[in-house]
C-alpha cells in the first residue's frame, strides 16, 4: 500500500483523496492502469517487432498515430438525449448509484448480480463510480446502447479516464478472472497511453496494405446486439455533465412526429448549450 505524498498516511485503493488530509491523490482507476504501463509497453514494442519482421511497420505506424486522436463516445437513446440536455443540472449517473439513490430500478436479478460482480472484481467498491465509454475515432460509437453519440471533450476526461482492451463483462469472462483475484497486467492503459493499448490488442492485424479509411472501423464495430461489439472500453471517474459533451452525432430529419419533434428539441438545446450536432 502506498502513502499519501503530502501527509504520510496510507492511502487505500478505493479512494481519490487521502482521507486524513484531503490531499489529491489521483482516481483509483487510473492509478491502477498505472501500474500496469510496463507490462503494456512490452505487448506495444512486440508488436512493432512483428510488423518490422512481416513488412507492416510503416502502416502500424499510421494506425498507432491514428490511435493518439481518439475520443471517448457514449451512446444513448433519443429518450436519454432529450432528458440529458432539458436541464444543465443533470448529470450522467451510474447503474449503482441510481438504484442506490432510488431514482431507477435495479435489473433482473440474474443481470443485476452480473453487473455488480464484475464491476467488483475490477474495480472493487469504486466500481458504482465509474461511468463506461467506447474509445472512437469517427465519432460513431455502440449503436447497440443507443442510437445517438456523445463525443466526450477531452478536457473531461483525460485526467479520470483509463481504459480497458474489451468489454468489461467479456474481459472477466475471457481472462478467466475470479472474483476477489487480481486480472492479468497490461490490458490497461491511461488515457496519453491509448494508443498503446489500441495496438496492442491490434496491431497484428495491420498489414501492409491496411488504409487508413479502415482504422475506425478496425478499432470499434458494432452490430445490433451488445455480444457482436468489438471495442476498446472507456472508465471515465465520476459524474458527467452537459458541459463534459463536445458533439452529438445522430439522426434529426425524421419523417413522423413524435421522433421528429424530440430530436428537433434535442438538437436545439445542444445547440443553445454551445455544442454541436453532426447529422448522421
Amino acid at each position: 500500500m502506498a502513502n499519501c505524498a503530502n501527509c504520510g498516511s496510507p492511502i487505500t485503493e478505493a479512494e481519490d483523496r487521502c482521507l486524513t488530509c484531503a490531499f489529491s491523490i489521483g482516481f483509483p482507476n487510473v492509478r491502477a492502469a498505472e501500474a500496469e504501463q510496463a507490462a503494456l509497453a512490452i505487448r506495444y514494442e512486440s508488436v512493432f517487432e512483428v510488423a518490422k519482421r512481416q513488412g507492416g511497420h510503416d502502416a502500424l505506424i499510421k494506425f498507432d498515430e491514428s490511435m493518439k486522436k481518439t475520443f471517448a463516445v457514449i451512446n444513448v437513446d433519443l429518450d436519454f438525449l432529450s432528458f440529458f440536455l432539458s436541464d444543465a443540472e443533470n448529470l450522467y449517473s451510474t447503474y449503482q448509484l441510481g438504484v442506490k439513490s432510488q431514482t431507477r430500478k435495479a435489473a433482473a436479478a440474474e443481470n443485476d448480480r452480473h453487473r455488480v460482480g464484475v464491476e467488483g472484481t475490477l474495480f472493487g467498491t469504486y466500481g458504482e463510480k465509474i461511468r463506461y465509454a467506447a474509445l472512437s475515432l469517427d465519432g460513431t460509437g455502440l449503436k447497440s446502447y443507443g442510437e445517438y453519440s456523445i463525443k466526450l471533450r477531452e478536457i473531461a476526461v483525460k485526467d479520470r479516464a483509463s481504459l480497458l482492451e474489451e468489454n468489461t463483462y467479456d474481459f472477466v469472462e475471457h481472462q478467466g478472472i475470479i472474483a476477489g483475484h487480481s486480472s492479468p497486467l497490461g490490458y490497461r492503459a491511461v488515457w496519453i497511453e491509448r494508443h498503446k493499448l489500441a495496438v496492442a490488442k491490434l496491431g497484428e492485424g495491420i498489414l501492409h496494405d491496411t488504409k487508413e479509411d479502415d482504422h475506425a472501423r478496425l478499432l470499434l464495430s458494432s452490430g445490433s446486439k451488445r455480444t457482436d461489439d468489438e471495442f476498446i472500453e472507456v472508465h471515465i471517474f465520476g459524474p458527467l455533465d452537459q458541459n463534459a459533451i463536445e458533439s452529438v452525432k445522430g439522426k434529426s430529419n425524421f419523417e413522423e412526429d413524435p421522433e421528429r419533434a424530440m430530436s428537433a428539441n434535442a438538437k436545439e438545446l445542444l445547440q443553445k448549450a454551445g455544442k454541436s450536432w453532426v447529422e448522421e
